[in-house]
């Protein structure tokens, strides 16, 4: 499974950022190879349609599951129609919000 998490820096430690749309970065973790990888967002400075935009590159990295504190209605719209599965984040770090995904404690945010 692939799970991708919007973050304010690179890797495991960094915490979960609170705008899906203009996060910094895409942190995106393989469960079956136990790897991940940060991605620079290179769409949080544009003038509109960042969500959409980055909900069109979390589809297209294969994400099945997205976990974030929240998504715009468009963004939403966009995810939906790719069916990636949304989770509301906790205030913590990237490597605590997988873990309490992967042991059910996340709520589906829609």
């Amino acid at each position: 499974m692939i799970i991708a998490l919007p973050t304010k820096t690179s890797g495991e430690k960094s915490f979960i950022s609170d705008h899906f749309g203009r996060t910094n970065y895409f942190y995106i973790y393989n469960t079956e190879t136990k790897l991940g990888e940060a991605y620079i967002n290179a769409n949080k400075d544009g003038q509109g349609g960042v969500g959409v935009k980055s909900s069109e590159f979390i589809i297209n990295k294969n994400v099945e599951v997205l976990i974030t504190p929240s998504v715009g209605e468009k963004s939403l719209r966009v995810l939906n129609e790719g069916e990636v599965k949304i989770y509301k984040s906790i205030e913590k770090i990237v490597k605590v919000n997988i873990e309490s995904f992967l042991n059910g404690e996340l709520k589906e945010l829609f």
